[in-house]
């Protein structure tokens, strides 16, 4: 989905191989988890080791009784060749019957870490990769460091700095908490609503010349067009429209992911939300009540629950330790105030009968006790257990809310995605409908469809929709979507973009109004996507929705290069773009983009791929199939972290 993160928190932690991540395991599919991790006992302090020295090690997590590790079993490829993919580095590893559990590569760098499981594995690669040819290049391979953990990483090195850090850190010493808070989860929280804009206008400018300029570098074929633009549009690749504001600034949200920790006065169980990084070198949290963000009733819930939590003896989940329980409260709501509550727990070795005590404490509290005040429409609890998390158990009320938009209707089940704003939302969708200009002879594609929220919003404007989405659960509540809202000429395919749209695409040939709207995570499509989308023969229009078109930037390149091997169909160009604005107090805003093209006809487009073939003409890329955007770090790291900011939205 578009939505760059769907909490208002960061919840990174120390080098660990457990729970729901986002990163690049050879064996686990990536996945759009937080980052966090399973908690278990951890074993005692060693005897005469003190509890300081213990805390201050960066590396003690890699130690006996610690939670397991790859980055134990982590070794450094040198000598790779300047240009190869991630996808390729990972196939070579595999090829030679290795077994890495986490490669790690990084654009425009000639080594790589990968980690494996056991010392066994990790001498065998030593062995076979040292003198190993590949792609011209003779490898070397020896053993490396493990990955500091951040947190106190960043601590040593802040207090290495002091002379340095002086300054910063008397600024901060005149801030109160509340400010803090309020800096790291909604920086722009002390600007007016009309300085917001433009600040955002500004930076939506700063990204269309760097497009330009991408544009330029890589496709230099582009000059001509680009110069016309540019004269066009205040020196800009399109035109660029005023920013769409909010029509709700305060109290939007209809999410929220809040942490549970200790508070910088050090009180146990606080709910709310974090003052910064994990590897920036903080943990404390603060309760949400300075948030202007943050609707009245999720804080009443949040308030309600950590008062409940300090009273079940069982202590939050500690990032530094992995011990401790309580972990995360998710609070989701609607605008006529049906409100959904999902608690973590990390089970760590209670008994079931513990656990169940634990639900059932959680239940009455909310349902007949004194959180019954909250009126909670739904209540779920999700445990996590050794290295895995449970399904969510429905512990009582409706199992889905339902939010209406646009004279809609739409089931918000525990996981699915839905944009946090629902004002702006509707306002981004009926732009989306504007710059379709569809009719009753148009099908519309809709990749990465979530919940079904925009093809269902035009789908009785136009003749068919086809929904894509590689969530399981997000296609049954499209379909569920779809049903309530009385829609029949709507169908959703599941499945990752990359596999459904080649063959999809094929079977549309006989379609002679095609449009696409792409509503994809940060990273952008899939090379495969992109191809997918030029190779449709009828397809003239596409609307894409970035929520970070700074990483997305490689999609758009791609969509425009001229007809190459690696580049069939005919080529996209940029006609305008316009920021919507989804997430007041902060940086962030949705960036509409359309791209049109008037397509020749089959034979000519053909024609045009065959004398490219001729020609040999090829572009020269970092990123192989799996490497979405441009002078980008691909890699995979055991600590998933993201900016408060980022996550704010």
């Amino acid at each position: 989905m578009a939505e760059p993160a769907t909490s208002v928190e960061n919840t990174s932690e120390p080098p660990s191989d457990q729970g729901n991540r986002k990163e690049m395991d050879v064996d686990t599919p990536v996945s759009g988890g937080d980052g966090t991790t399973d908690g278990v006992e951890s074993a005692g302090i060693e005897e005469g080791t003190s509890k300081n020295a213990q805390q201050d090690d960066a590396y003690n997590y890699t130690q006996e009784g610690q939670l397991f590790t790859s980055e134990i079993y982590k070794i450094e490829i040198q000598n790779l060749p300047k240009h190869f993919g991630f996808k390729q580095l990972k196939k070579m590893i595999t090829n030679l019957n290795l077994k890495p559990k986490k490669v790690k590569a990084v654009n425009r760098a000639t080594y790589a870490f990968v980690t494996f499981t056991c010392e066994e594995d990790r001498e065998e690669a030593l062995k076979v990769l040292n003198g190993h040819k590949w792609k011209n290049q003779v490898l070397r391979a020896k053993l490396a460091k493990p990955k500091a953990d951040p947190l106190i990483a960043k601590r040593k090195q802040d207090s290495d700095n002091n002379g340095n850090q002086a300054a910063k850190k008397s600024k901060q010493d005149t801030l109160t908490p509340e400010e803090r808070l309020c800096n790291a989860v909604i920086p722009y929280w002390n600007k007016s609503y009309e300085d917001q804009l433009k600040l955002k206008e500004e930076s939506m400018e700063q990204f269309m010349i760097t497009l330009g300029k991408t544009f330029e570098r890589q496709t230099p074929e582009l000059k001509p067009w680009l110069s016309t633009q540019r004269l066009k549009n205040d020196n800009l690749c399109c035109e660029l429209q005023s920013v769409i504001p909010s029509p709700a600034i305060n109290e939007y949200r209809n999410k929220c992911e809040f942490s549970i920790g200790r508070s910088s006065e050090d009180h146990d169980n606080t709910v709310g939300f974090r003052f910064g990084r994990y590897k920036g070198g903080t943990v404390d949290v603060l309760e949400p009540t300075c948030c202007c963000n943050v609707p009245s009733n999720m804080k009443k819930v949040a308030a309600a629950f950590q008062k409940h939590i300090r009273s079940t003896g069982l202590p939050s989940h500690q990032p530094q330790t992995h011990k401790g329980y309580w972990h995360m409260l998710v609070v989701r709501m609607t605008l006529d105030n049906q409100i959904m509550a999902i608690a973590h727990l990390h089970q760590q070795k209670l008994s079931e009968e513990e656990i169940s005590k634990q639900k059932k404490s959680l239940r009455d509290y909310f349902v007949e006790g004194e959180g019954r005040s909250c009126s909670l429409t739904s209540l779920y609890i999700q445990l996590q257990k050794d290295r895995e998390r449970q399904p969510l158990e429905h512990l009582w009320g409706e199992k889905c809310i339902h939010e209406s938009m646009m004279g809609l209707k739409f089931r918000v089940s525990p996981e699915a995605f839905f944009q946090v704003n629902t004002k702006a939302a509707e306002i981004l969708y009926k732009t989306i409908a504007d710059w379709c200009g569809a009719t009753k002879k148009t099908t519309v594609l809709d990749v990465c469809c979530g919940t079904g929220t925009i093809g269902i919003s035009i789908a009785k404007n136009v003749h068919r929709v086809i929904g894509v989405e590689m969530n399981e659960q997000a296609t049954h509540d499209a379909k569920e979507n779809a049903k309530l809202n009385g829609i029949d000429n709507i169908e959703f395919h599941c499945g990752k973009a990359e596999d459904v749209m080649p063959s999809l695409t094929s079977s549309l040939e006989n379609c002679k109004d095609i449009i696409a709207i792409v509503d994809p995570p940060r990273a952008g499509l899939h090379k495969k996507v992109i191809e997918s989308i030029r190779r449709c023969a009828y397809l003239e229009k596409l609307v894409y929705v970035s929520c970070n078109p700074n990483i997305a930037i490689g999609n758009f390149v791609d969509l425009c290069r001229r007809i190459s091997i690696k580049s069939k169909g005919v080529p996209f160009r940029l006609v305008k773009a316009v920021p919507v604005d989804l997430f007041p107090h902060t940086p962030h805003c949705e960036l509409l983009m359309l791209f049109e093209r008037t397509l020749c006809s089959v034979k000519d487009d053909q024609a045009s791929e065959d004398n490219a073939k001729e020609e040999n003409v090829e572009t020269s890329e970092m990123a192989d199939d799996d490497d979405v955007g441009t002078n980008k770090t691909v890699e995979e790291s055991d600590v998933t972290s993201e900016d408060t900011e980022q996550n704010a939205i």
